[in-house]
């Protein structure tokens, strides 16, 4: 499983991109991933990664199924041409059935099919009830359930046990 953004900014470091470019360097990384799980030696010159002879050892056969995250509209058609499943995170269930839309029609579009049990939803469960501070607001519903700062500060699953809320968001 794949995302174009580190869930700690801190990670955005040890892979420094040049701004606005970091979906061409995915989508190009992706494409060499796809490339050496489906061929024995490859060879690759593209605009920001040359590689020569390289393999996979052992390559699993079949390839492995590459699964990407997201859920804004270019996540979504990275989705449909370059990915065999997709999870979504910190999206209700009917943004999550508007995102498998999203993809089924653009995968439909460009001759692709992602199957039927390639889609999921990661979401977050609190026991005991959902904290005040983490009660949806009126308004748009994505990440009703997540504090801003929680996926980016801690990288941890968020659950009403083990959630510091002694921080400043």
């Amino acid at each position: 499983m794949f995302g174009l953004e580190p869930a700690n900014p801190a990670e955005r470091l040890l892979f420094p991109i040049p701004d606005g470019r970091r979906g061409a360097v995915f989508d190009e990384s992706l494409s060499l991933l796809r490339t050496l799980l489906e061929q024995p030696s490859v060879d690759f010159a593209g605009r920001f990664h040359t590689v020569r002879g390289a393999s996979i050892v052992p390559r699993p056969d079949p390839p492995l199924d590459i699964w990407l995250g997201g859920s804004g509209p270019a996540a979504l058609r990275r989705v449909d041409r370059l990915a065999d499943g997709w999870l979504g995170s910190f999206l209700t269930p009917e943004q999550s059935g508007r995102a498998r839309e999203t993809i089924q029609a653009a995968a439909g579009e460009a001759g692709r099919e992602i199957e039927p049990d390639h889609y999921g939803i990661s979401l977050t469960v609190a026991t005991g009830g959902i904290p005040p501070e983490l009660a949806p607001s009126p308004g748009p519903a994505s990440r009703a359930l997540i504090p801003p700062s929680w996926s980016r500060r801690t990288g941890r699953r968020c659950t009403a046990s083990s959630m510091d809320t002694s921080r400043p968001a």
